[in-house]
């Protein structure tokens, strides 16, 4: 019996350390909101687009623009090109529980964090 308190122990505290990541991108990000990542890369939010963009710079090996669209976990680059996402820039989904809304139950909602 208490073998299965200790496995409900730790799997709480696993739940709760992985609640607690800080390397995740905001879920409502502002215009023009600007975020650093725990590998270095710099994130501009465009609000009216609705996508994150990623600047060029040494960390991230890029030397164009990207752009991140958390929506559809999309890439595009400066021309607009639909592309693969960028081999040494981690985006990994956690997934969230949302708030239920109305009748609706037990509704799971992704957000999008950056790894290192």
């Amino acid at each position: 019996m208490k073998k299965k308190h200790y496995l409900m122990a730790a799997l709480c505290l696993m739940t709760v350390a992985a609640c607690t990541q800080k390397t995740e991108l905001p879920e409502n990000p502002e215009d023009k909101e600007e975020y650093r990542d725990s590998q270095g890369n710099q994130w501009i939010y465009n609000a009216m687009l609705m996508r994150w963009v990623l600047m060029p710079s040494v960390a991230n090996g890029l030397s164009t623009t990207h752009y991140y669209y958390p929506k559809t976990g999309s890439w595009t680059d400066a021309n607009g090109s639909r592309v693969a996402s960028p081999s040494n820039v981690k985006v990994r989904p956690s997934s969230t529980s949302s708030k239920s809304s109305g009748h609706v139950f037990g509704t799971k909602s992704r957000s999008f964090s950056v790894g290192s």
